[in-house]
């Protein structure tokens, strides 16, 4: 009998949600990555890579989602090895209107991240992930983005911030 009242609790919420929300959103971008940590093996590290995202989340409002995805932070070389970097993440999206047909968002949410070393191994971390940016809708449901954003990752025994530039496409359902 419990489950069964959670299922239509379940249910009841969802419906609500379903019924105030814009929509499904999916979207990609792809950029440059700049790595702000350590010297890989102490040696002079390449600190830029190219990096993209796909993402997929669900908008609440016009100014309100929820965004998840997958990061390629790309790959950073030294002489004494390289570093690798990738991570799931989901963030909460603010969208603000500022001009026709432009809007200035911003993002806050957790990275799980996984570093890759050539001299220490794998391992995963978790941190903070922010950032802003503008959007240019180029119709009801196509857009533009260009972001900032940086990845917080603790992870081998250090944390590193990765800042990612990237241009990048919105679709909504």
């Amino acid at each position: 009998m419990k489950s069964i009242t959670y299922a239509l609790v379940g249910a009841a919420l969802l419906a609500g949600a379903a019924a105030h929300a814009e929509g499904i959103v999916v979207g990609g971008s792809l950029g440059q990555s700049h790595y702000k940590g350590d010297d890989i093996g102490g040696a002079s590290t390449d600190r830029s890579a190219t990096g993209f995202k796909l993402y997929g989340g669900y908008e609440f409002t016009p100014n309100l989602s929820l965004e998840a995805g997958y990061a390629d932070l790309g790959k950073f070389k030294s002489s004494a090895g390289d570093v690798k970097a990738n991570a799931l993440y989901a963030d909460i999206v603010g969208t603000v209107p500022i001009a026709q047909g432009f809007s200035a968002l911003g993002r806050l949410g957790l990275a799980s991240g996984k570093l890759d070393s050539s001299l220490q191994g794998s391992d995963r971390g978790t941190g903070i992930k922010l950032g802003a940016g503008l959007q240019y809708e180029l119709d009801k449901n196509l857009g533009i983005r260009g972001e900032w954003e940086r990845y917080r990752i603790d992870a081998l025994g250090s944390t590193s911030n990765t800042d990612v530039y990237s241009v990048g496409v919105n679709y909504r359902f």
